[in-house]
């Protein structure tokens, strides 16, 4: 039980690492922001859009810890 839990956290942080590396130019390039923003800002951007993801995230992986731990069967 406590491997296999280990191995899904491990295989969800592989996962989550290949989004953040390759996802780089994509994180907040639509075409009303780009257009909005100068170049100098649009790092900062970016890094404000995985910011504002991380409460999300980190709620909804918290249910289904809960979730998971309380299953019944």
């Amino acid at each position: 039980m406590r491997t296999t839990l280990i191995r899904i956290f491990t295989f969800a942080l592989i996962i989550l690492g290949c989004v953040f590396v390759l996802s780089g130019d994509a994180a907040a390039q639509c075409a009303m922001c780009r257009s909005s923003v100068t170049q100098a800002l649009a790092k900062n951007l970016n890094i404000a859009v995985i910011v504002l993801l991380a409460p999300p995230v980190t709620i909804f992986s918290a249910i289904f810890y809960i979730a998971f731990k309380n299953r019944k069967g």
